[in-house]
């Protein structure tokens, strides 16, 4: 998946400004996808280049003209191709799992700081999303999908909050690799997850 076609899959819904689209990829949608503006007016330039989206000059007083973006025949086609392709894997690149795999390497206290900060983190956004979902019409058949996304973000936002606070234990606790490793739930989560 690229900026590209979450440009593409939020325009289906409607038109929006690349100002728009920003703003809701950074307060409703940051657990999709993370974008900068620049990065966002870069790709829609170029889906229009590509004739994947229209751009409309509206005039505003005292103000430059603001462009409305809105997906093309074209556009729509390719989105569509998408949704029918078989999802990717998800991709985990996570710099903190990273940092923990060399946990003999780090002081303690850095990672324990480091966990606590990921799990306030998390807790953040368990609120956030929350809301968010206390926010989203459940009668509305057009926010099933929304809604459908925002539960699962919260879940994995709940599990990361959950994992958080197993390895501040394990840490706190003073616990080697063995015992964490042979934990019947950890186990399970690895057989369950194809490892």
């Amino acid at each position: 998946m690229s900026l590209r076609t979450v440009l593409l899959a939020i325009l289906s819904k409607e038109p929006n400004t690349g100002y728009g689209l920003g703003r809701l990829l950074q307060k409703e949608l940051s657990h999709l996808w993370d974008a900068r503006l620049q990065q966002i007016y870069g790709e829609l330039a170029r889906l229009q280049a590509d004739g994947l989206v229209t751009a409309q000059a509206i005039d505003l007083p005292n103000r430059p003209a603001k462009k409305v973006y809105s997906l093309t025949p074209t556009g729509r086609d390719e989105l569509d191709g998408w949704l029918a392709e078989r999802p990717a894997p998800v991709a985990c690149k996570d710099d903190l799992l990273v940092k923990l795999y060399c946990l003999d390497g780090m002081h303690r206290d850095l990672t324990i700081r480091r966990l606590e900060e990921r799990r306030e983190q998390a807790e953040s956004e368990v609120g956030k999303l929350r809301h968010q979902l206390a926010q989203t019409p459940r009668t509305d058949p057009g926010q099933l999908g929304p809604l459908l996304v925002l539960e699962a973000a919260l879940y994995r936002a709940e599990a990361e909050v959950s994992w958080c606070a197993r390895a501040l234990s394990c840490l706190r606790e003073g616990q080697d690799e063995r015992s964490v490793s042979e934990e019947p739930q950890r186990r399970t989560w690895l057989r369950a997850a194809g490892a």
